[in-house]
């Protein structure tokens, strides 16, 4: 979660209908019901939980109760801390950000000729090629491998949108699912990447957060975080320096935390470069983070009054390792803190902790801390509480 998400989530809390209960809705309608009685009859009128007037009542106050509801949700869909999916879509638009839509993946092929020939060989527009017979990849143009040559390599799109065509292997694409005469192999010179689904409500947020800087080229920070994650919707934290006057220095990571490619990178560049997203006299840079590594190797003890969670307690410090890899990768400039870990392993419910690696370090601000290897988690047993 990021800092902005954390500032949205964070904001007060706010109530159409006062935070009204269903028990203080029905208590009002009997105490209202009791009073005109009384008002009209002159006489008091209880009402025990068996009467008829008091059943009425309360089914009265559960479809009331639901309406209330509607106006409760229908006045927090005005706020951005709470809009979702439709909602959001709604509100966004008032700043001129609409929901990224799912991206498909793309790759390199290469076409190949079983021999040389001397005459042009035609790839016709949406020839297909696949791994598993699943998931399909398919030429976007009219191509020729020409006389006197023997392969050529083509982008191709993913037939499906989303994150569905990501992580092919190279050379896993092989089989040409449209035959073409005298092409004898075909196979991804990359693994396949770019794939995105549907851009979700946390992101879309935070851009209709920090739309308004967008609003002008005089080169906030905010404007040009707005504008890389305008890029794609699976960009996560933004760093934005300036080395020396003129030069802007921008650094990105995935939303998963991992480091963009050199596409996505590219990508980056063309899209906050443009004139009418930059201030004229602004040098802009895009590049992956800098990376310092840090390995995870610990011995943990678990109390002796615990040994029937001992199993749930062993699996939640495994959970509470990948949790602590993901925040500490996550951010751009995060320092290396081992305390992070002693905390969440500690939350698990281990007795303590004996940590081997990472040592406290602090990284430069266009960094970002890597894991290196594979965590070494050593369960050292029970000790006396």
């Amino acid at each position: 979660m990021s800092e902005i998400t954390d500032t949205i989530k964070n904001l007060p809390d706010i109530s159409f209908i006062d935070n009204l209960k269903l028990e203080d809705l029905q208590s009002m309608l009997i105490g209202a019901f009791q009073e005109m009685y009384e008002k009209e009859t002159g006489k008091k009128l209880p009402l025990s939980k068996a009467d008829p007037n008091r059943i009425i009542l309360l089914a009265c106050s559960q479809i009331l109760y639901q309406g209330l509801q509607h106006i409760e949700k229908a006045g927090r869909m005005n706020f951005l801390k709470y809009a979702y999916e439709d909602y959001l879509d709604n509100l966004s638009a008032l700043k001129k950000v609409t929901r990224n839509e799912a991206l498909a993946a793309t790759v390199c092929i290469q076409f190949e000729l079983s021999q040389i020939r001397e005459t042009v060989t035609s790839i016709p527009a949406g020839t297909r090629i696949t791994a598993d017979y699943e998931v399909y990849f398919a030429t976007q143009a009219y191509a020729e491998i020409p006389a006197g040559y023997k392969a050529i390599s083509l982008l191709t799109k993913c037939t499906v949108l989303g994150t569905v065509g990501n992580g092919y292997a190279i050379g896993e694409l092989n089989t040409l699912v449209d035959p073409i005469g005298f092409i004898d192999k075909v196979f991804n010179v990359e693994t396949s990447a770019g794939g995105t689904e549907i851009e979700d409500d946390e992101s879309m947020a935070e851009r209709t957060y920090l739309a308004p800087s967008s609003y002008s080229t005089a080169g906030p920070d905010d404007a040009y975080e707005y504008w890389v994650k305008d890029t794609r919707p699976d960009i996560g934290d933004v760093r934005i320096s300036s080395p020396m006057p003129g030069i802007v220095d921008i650094r990105f990571i995935m939303s998963d935390g991992n480091l963009p490619d050199d596409k996505t990178v590219s990508e980056v560049q063309e899209h906050v470069s443009q004139r009418s997203k930059r201030p004229l006299t602004d040098y802009v840079q895009v590049q992956k983070p800098d990376t310092e590594s840090f390995e995870v190797k610990f011995t943990y003890y678990i109390n002796t009054s615990d040994i029937n969670m001992a199993a749930t307690i062993q699996e939640k410090v495994n959970n509470a390792v990948e949790n602590y890899i993901t925040w500490q990768s996550s951010k751009i400039g995060r320092d290396i803190n081992p305390d992070e870990l002693t905390v969440r392993i500690k939350n698990a419910g281990a007795k303590r902790i004996v940590i081997t690696s990472p040592d406290f370090r602090v990284i430069g601000e266009t960094s970002k801390a890597e894991l290196s290897g594979t965590p070494e988690i050593i369960y050292g047993g029970l000790e006396i509480d």
